[in-house]
């Protein structure tokens, strides 16, 4: 398959091609994903690098998980988009810089597996017939279940939610195209990858019609 590699021209007019290059290789997406990431995704990496709002090793490590069996991932599995316009793409969490990201994560813990420290020792004292008070050191072990434990939980289970890392799946391959978030809007994620990343990758546009 021939893969059209685009130019990056700042706007003073001085070529930065080489220069996103050397810092795709640098955070190891080129050793990650050789000749399969995107313009696209490498400019957002930088930026989000630049800005100091985003760690580009958190996105290369879920990408390594992705290409290699044997490294362990803590967040949701992949999943294919159902739904236009991003249908036949996939997407795969990576845990994003922030409060919002931690807070996000305890919220679904904290729906899906409540207190279970404070609920066994509740039914403890049901099961023992006891009226038993709480004191503050049965507090402290409550929060701390509450938020490390929720944590370690999701963790374990491969269940943290994030931010995506969108690709596409070709050949028997993976090709890494953008980042995303729940937030960014399917049709404003389309419309960067129709821009740049079909024409660095011509497959996409067979598989996004």
């Amino acid at each position: 398959m021939t893969v059209q590699k685009l130019m990056t021209i700042s706007s003073d007019g001085e070529d930065k091609t080489a220069e996103f290059h050397e810092f795709a290789s640098s955070i190891g997406l080129e050793r990650a994903a050789p000749g399969r990431y995107s313009l696209l995704l490498v400019l957002q990496l930088y930026g989000g690098f630049t800005a100091r709002r985003l760690n580009p090793a958190k996105v290369v490590a879920e990408i390594e998980a992705l290409e290699n069996s044997t490294k362990t991932s803590h967040t949701k599995p992949p999943l294919q988009f159902k739904y236009a316009p991003l249908k036949g793409l996939w997407h795969k969490h990576f845990l994003a810089d922030g409060l919002s990201t931690f807070a996000r994560n305890l919220k679904n813990g904290l729906y899906k597996d409540g207190l279970p420290l404070f609920e066994n020792r509740v039914r403890e004292a049901q099961e023992a017939g006891e009226e038993r008070y709480v004191t503050p050191d049965d507090i402290k072990a409550i929060i701390n279940d509450a938020v490390h434990g929720n944590w370690m939980r999701r963790s374990s289970a491969g269940e943290l939610t994030g931010d995506w890392i969108i690709y596409a799946q070709h050949d028997g391959a993976n090709y890494y195209l953008s980042l995303g978030t729940h937030d960014s809007g399917d049709q404003n994620l389309r419309d960067q990858i129709d821009a740049l990343c079909c024409k660095e990758f011509p497959f996409l546009t067979d598989m996004l019609e």
